[in-house]
């Protein structure tokens, strides 16, 4: 058994012992299997170590977050010291200085005074042997000589107000142990308390049904080391020194009754705050013979303890927060506290500071083993431990760990708010989910650290805190495992359709890739190879199959590069559009950069192609920009991304067009506006036509996307001859459009197709004009 300090016979049990104060679960219990729920929280150690010590470092941590705070009521320590044993002699003193130090405590106006200490052996001054001779000689009266008298008359003296200590050797819990591990009933060890014992025990023990001590989960004494008989018959008052020791050391929590001989009786803190208020103490037992109510008769106060009547100490802080006086200072004649290393009492009278005090008599000094682990310090003097009990009890103020209301907040937590918290993390993409569980987490601190603890609720969070941080580590974790999937799955899918670049870009967002149908607006791009029809026909198999791949295989690169996603191949033919799958505000300024990046690549490749293949390549390209529905088309067991509408089908229309004005790329006027809308300067253009294309009624504005430096004055006049056109004005028109022709075969060495197309237009128009609201356009069959 443990104490908070004490001079009796301290040790952790025998070789008959199951010590369960200090959780020591010895071999026995593997080789009898004992079982039982083990309905005390400290006895659950052994079987969850790691969330036990996780459970005492998070109250420690609130602890030290919390600070110190003022005890409310004047409990003073009178220390042991090391230099008050320097100064005395060493420990332990002769009974008549201990009898001098309680006389001279009391004497300054103490209410209260507990001692920290077992008086389990007599003292004697004269050795027995010497004793007997002097007194047989009848020469010499020995007993005037002996100590342990004085403390007897003094402990007599102040009996209403003195509390001494007592301990116990081995403790244990009969319901889970057998009866030769745990005797409470056996003779032997019930001859071991001293007769008049009882009287130290609660003022009142109520039980609803008749208390088996052989059958109670309470924590029972076996081996008594009460004080020496003398102290005993004239002490009123007396409690237990015992404390519970965690697996790493540290007192955190302590038992306010034990039971032995089966009675209740008190702890040392329990008894000081009884004489104290001038109280009489009660326990009240369930049917399961388990603690119910503990407090106080008179006021009706209760305690807050667990069912095995154990409370978790509320440490204010560390030893300094609690007044203290060297035993040394306490008993020399002066009032003035001079000692300068205690600065909180330094210059004041001792009489003043005492005063109605709760005083406490323990060691401090290193060399007599009685410094304890608390959550403040690690090397305390055990008889704060009482202090920091004596004040819980008295203001009312423990840490509150078995509240009805708190495990039903903590249980709502645990099931809806993590069941809430899991839902959001997995619709939250990594960043925006850590974000949000580092926010979440922090609120839950707060909460915890701050506010309830604050208001001495110490929640067992650390249970919810294991469960938010797994649930979002595996909802993290398996979102991680399904994202690799939709991008194993997304990159297989768009790979073959758009750039490299794209495919990253939706791996790193899918959420801007809409992968069912949609209206946006885009730009839709056609090529064609002239004639391929005739040539392909005359043309082995193997030969047209190594021109198609590296041909198209050139281009789509080029296409990908502008970051274009393919649609289809068809034949020689490509289809291609931009402004998805991802939003491109420049969609069009990508599909004219790619139509004259397609143009130059196929002059550059052009000679080669026609001595490894035999063919002079020529291409047609036709642009346009539209709204049109995008997204996965065709059947569930077989679709493709691809675009449809009116525009689609327009590009489609104006790439046949080239044949027709002899140019190898032409776009709409919507092109050319979607440009100017995205803020980019536009490519170098010609205005060819306004016409009605086969299968739309509307007409169209075609433009020449030129990329060769046409001459300016070439341009200027093939632009105010198709005003001339507009106006009929056939002649005139001829003659601009013949300048312009000339213009233009002049610096380019060509024939320009759309002059000569206006040339025959103007000479046929002539002879047959069109009808009076003609507006200059042109309707193709």
């Amino acid at each position: 058994a443990y104490d908070f300090g004490g001079t009796g016979y301290i040790n952790a049990g025998n070789g008959n012992s199951l010590n369960l104060s200090n959780f020591t679960f010895s071999f026995w219990v593997t080789d009898l299997g004992v079982q039982g729920k083990l309905e005390n929280l400290f006895l659950r150690e052994k079987i969850h170590p790691f969330l036990s010590r996780a459970v005492n470092q998070l109250t420690d941590a609130k602890f030290l977050i919390r600070g110190a705070q003022e005890p409310k009521n004047k409990i003073i320590v009178i220390e042991i010291d090391s230099s008050s044993i320097e100064r005395l002699g060493r420990w332990p003193w002769h009974r008549d200085i201990i009898a001098y130090l309680i006389e001279k405590i009391f004497l300054a106006g103490a209410k209260v005074i507990g001692l920290d200490m077992v008086f389990s052996e007599p003292d004697p001054r004269v050795p027995n042997s010497l004793k007997d001779l002097l007194q047989k000689k009848g020469e010499i009266d020995t007993t005037q000589y002996e100590t342990d008298p004085q403390l007897k008359e003094v402990i007599q003296a102040y009996s209403d107000r003195l509390i001494t200590g007592w301990t116990s050797e081995m403790s244990c819990q009969p319901l889970y142990e057998e009866e030769k591990f745990c005797p409470v009933t056996d003779p032997e060890a019930l001859k071991l308390f001293p007769p008049s014992f009882q009287k130290f025990s609660f003022d009142e023990f109520i039980t609803q049904v008749k208390f088996n001590p052989a059958k109670t989960a309470m924590i029972s004494f076996v081996t008594p080391i009460p004080n020496i008989p003398e102290y005993n018959e004239v002490s009123k008052h007396s409690g237990y020194l015992n404390a519970i020791l965690d697996s790493d050391g540290a007192i955190r929590r302590s038992n306010l009754l034990v039971f032995a001989k089966g009675i209740p009786f008190p702890s040392l803190a329990l008894q000081m705050a009884k004489l104290g208020l001038n109280e009489k103490i009660q326990v009240s037992l369930n049917q399961d013979s388990k603690v119910e109510s503990l407090g106080f008769i008179n006021t009706k106060r209760m305690i807050s303890v667990t069912p095995l009547g154990s409370m978790q100490i509320n440490f204010k802080g560390p030893s300094s927060v609690f007044s203290h006086i060297s035993a040394e200072e306490m008993m020399n004649e002066k009032d003035i506290i001079e000692d300068p290393t205690n600065l909180l009492l330094f210059g004041k009278s001792k009489n003043k500071i005492l005063k109605d005090a709760y005083v406490l008599i323990g060691l401090s000094a290193l060399g007599v083993f009685d410094m304890r682990k608390f959550p403040f310090e690690s090397n305390s003097p055990g008889v704060y431990g009482h202090a920091n009990l004596l004040e819980n009890i008295l203001t009312g103020d423990p840490l509150i760990t078995n509240s009805k209301q708190g495990s039903l907040f903590l249980l709502f937590l645990m099931i809806f708010g993590v069941f809430g918290f899991s839902i959001l993390i997995e619709k939250l993409n990594a960043i925006p989910a850590l974000s949000f569980f580092i926010a979440t987490l922090s609120l839950i601190l707060l909460l915890d650290f701050k506010v309830l603890f604050n208001k001495n609720y110490n929640l067992n969070s650390i249970y919810f805190y294991f469960e938010i941080i797994s649930v979002f580590i595996f909802t993290l974790s398996a979102k991680y495992v399904r994202e690799e999937k939709n991008k194993k799955f997304i990159r297989g899918a768009f790979s073959k359709y758009v750039s490299p670049s794209i495919v990253d870009l939706i791996l790193k967002d899918p959420s801007r890739l809409s992968l069912g149908g949609e209206k946006k607006e885009l730009s839709i791009l056609f090529s064609d190879i002239r004639n391929f029809t005739t040539f392909s026909e005359k043309m082995d198999a193997k030969i047209l199959t190594s021109f198609l791949n590296e041909y198209l295989g050139c281009m789509t690169e080029i296409i990908f590069c502008q970051q274009g996603t393919l649609d289809k191949y068809m034949g020689d033919a490509i289809m291609a559009f931009w402004g998805a799958p991802l939003e491109q505000k420049q969609h069009a300024f990508h599909s004219c950069q790619t139509a004259i990046k397609m143009l130059k690549a196929l002059e550059q490749n052009q000679k080669r192609w026609k001595d490894l293949y035999e063919i002079d390549v020529r291409i047609g390209i036709g642009i346009n920009s539209g709204i049109v529905n995008v997204g996965n088309m065709g059947s569930e067991k077989n679709f493709e991304y691809t675009v449809i509408g009116d525009h689609v089908n327009l590009a489609s229309r104006i790439e046949g067009l080239t044949k027709k004005y002899h140019v190898p790329l032409i776009t709409t006027r919507l092109t050319l506006e979607s440009i100017e809308k995205s803020g980019l300067k536009l490519p170098s253009y010609r205005t060819l036509d306004q016409v009605k294309v086969k299968g739309k009624n509307a007409k169209t504005e075609l433009i020449q996307l030129l990329e060769k430096d046409y001459p300016s004055e070439g341009l200027c006049l093939f632009e105010e001859g198709r005003q001339l056109y507009q106006m009929k004005k056939w002649q005139e028109a001829i003659k601009k459009f013949s300048r312009a022709q000339q213009e233009i075969q002049k610096t380019l060495k060509i024939i320009d197709g759309p002059c000569e197309i206006y040339l025959e237009r103007c000479q046929q128009l002539e002879k047959s004009p069109p009808e009076l609201n003609w507006d200059g356009t042109w309707e193709f069959i």
